[in-house]
């Protein structure tokens, strides 16, 4: 698991941080539903049964209606429609189901937020993107064990939730002091930390492998990660080719992929991104109006 220490980015100086990093995520992160957890854990179980996993999730009503909801959307092209759980899981996998368990997570954790601040709105639209977009470059690559390759990229921002919630006129203040898009430093000089360093505490909290840990506390510089390196590159181009596609809070210019670190270890060509993003942009309007 992530070590204990903050880790801050070279050459930022943190604030005196009015309340500490623990103790803010303590304060802000709202109960998880707890059928939906013990779901997660159910579905990392890699001996568990198709059955025993459609059992559980008979269990979550809502979360039924959304995964046959997408079980017969466009996104999987199934040849039959789906009409029980069991059919679902056996259809689309336990590794999507699992996404979808974690998106269920995640929304309704954060539902009050989401439903009540447009920026938070904004950020939840472009996680999904950049969960997709991990996910398709993962496969683009032939990336092994990418199977968490969407949870990283959908987490990668959970940060940023807490940090609104708990002052959004500081975190906006922030963003608009942030310059060439170094959001880390100026959140770090405003609070005293950074809403990747907040986001993967609440991984952590979630009980999330270290891979997902690990891609959130260093997604804006992949090459501080002392291991997990590959997917960390991969959040860190999803993320940047969303925000360039106009999918979050800020702009990206679309030059910085010519020198972009992850982009060059990765080895990803303009064809590559555009083939993924493509499949990302026919995907995403399904996933967000699944999940409203």
């Amino acid at each position: 698991m992530l070590p204990q220490e903050h880790h801050f980015p070279p050459g930022i100086q943190p604030a005196a941080p009015k309340v500490d990093l623990e103790t803010l995520v303590d304060m802000k992160l709202p109960p998880s539903p707890g059928g939906v957890m013990r779901l997660t854990t159910v579905l990392r179980d890699y001996d568990a049964s198709t059955t025993k996993v459609a059992e559980a999730i008979n269990f979550e009503p809502s979360l039924v209606t959304r995964i046959l909801r997408l079980a017969n959307s466009p996104i999987y092209s199934l040849e039959k429609h789906v009409t029980t759980m069991q059919q679902a899981v056996n259809a689309v996998g336990t590794v999507t189901i699992h996404d979808i368990v974690m998106m269920e997570l995640t929304s309704k954790t954060f539902s009050d937020a989401i439903y009540k601040s447009r920026e938070v709105q904004t950020i939840w639209k472009h996680s999904l993107a950049v969960g997709l977009m991990a996910r398709e470059l993962s496969k683009i690559l032939r990336h092994r064990g990418s199977e968490e390759a969407f949870v990283c990229g959908l987490l990668h921002d959970v940060g940023k939730i807490l940090l609104l919630t708990y002052d959004s006129d500081g975190f906006l203040e922030a963003m608009e002091a942030a310059e060439g898009g170094e959001t880390l430093r100026a959140e770090t000089a405003k609070f005293g930390y950074s809403h990747a360093e907040v986001g993967a505490l609440v991984a952590r909290r979630w009980g999330l492998p270290n891979e997902v840990c690990v891609s959130i506390l260093n997604h804006h510089d992949p090459a501080q990660a002392q291991d997990q390196l590959l997917i960390t590159y991969i959040v860190d181009a999803a993320n940047m080719i969303a925000n360039i596609r106009g999918i979050g809070l800020h702009e990206e210019d679309p030059a910085r992929l010519e020198w972009s670190e992850s982009i060059l270890q990765l080895g990803l060509t303009p064809e590559m991104m555009d083939c993924a993003w493509q499949t990302v942009e026919s995907n995403l309007g399904e996933l967000v109006k699944a999940f409203e």
